[in-house]
């Protein structure tokens, strides 16, 4: 991997009280380990029912003529569940030196096999630390836990209940930032439960 990261923040809004309209943002503050120009991000999607799943938007400035400087390269590449996007940085970021990425997806799960979870897995390496947020209708009877886990068993080896940390036409916003996130090389994730699916 010719890049590890140095803060990584995802954000998942769930849209509207039947979660079946989803949108969420993920920000990356990267740092070459060799020079590279180009960004590998593996993602999972559980949710299923549209015909053609969007492809994420890259988040960028321009470049004196007006063009983005960093967009995707390719096409979106769909296994089962597993998500894979390669981003054109637009320069080669040089050893030790740093970038910023960002990007918004729109999504549908029509047929309501939406996992809810918003998880990073251990194998991740990020130093400074990972924020996790979710923003949710306020539906009846809601929990958001916060979880950590290991690499091979899955075991959950930390669980506590979150409060929201902001409230709004309705809407709940749950935060968690975990700071040094490779001490002990655990995943980390969010889980939520109401009265309604």
């Amino acid at each position: 991997m010719s890049f590890e990261f140095v803060t990584v923040e995802h954000q998942l809004e769930i849209v509207d009280r039947n979660s079946t309209t989803f949108r969420s943002e993920h920000k990356y503050r990267i740092r070459a380990k060799e020079p590279s120009r180009f960004f590998i991000r593996q993602y999972f999607w559980t949710g299923d029912g549209v015909e053609k799943e969007p492809v994420p938007e890259v988040v960028t400035g321009v470049d004196d003529w007006g063009f983005p400087n960093q967009r995707i390269h390719g096409p979106l590449l769909c296994e089962e569940t597993s998500r894979i996007l390669i981003v054109d940085l637009g320069r080669t970021v040089e050893a030790g030196e740093e970038e910023f990425v960002h990007f918004r997806h729109k999504m549908k799960d029509l047929n309501r096999k939406f996992e809810r979870r918003l998880s990073v897995k251990p194998t991740t390496k990020v130093l400074d630390n990972i924020v996790l947020r979710l923003i949710i209708p306020d539906l009846d009877e809601l929990v958001v836990r916060y979880r950590s886990f290991t690499r091979d068993t899955k075991k959950v080896v930390a669980s506590s209940a979150l409060k929201a940390t902001q409230s709004e036409n309705g809407r709940l916003t749950f935060e968690k930032t975990i700071f040094n996130p490779n001490e002990k090389n655990l995943g980390h994730k969010l889980e939520w439960s109401h009265g309604k699916r």
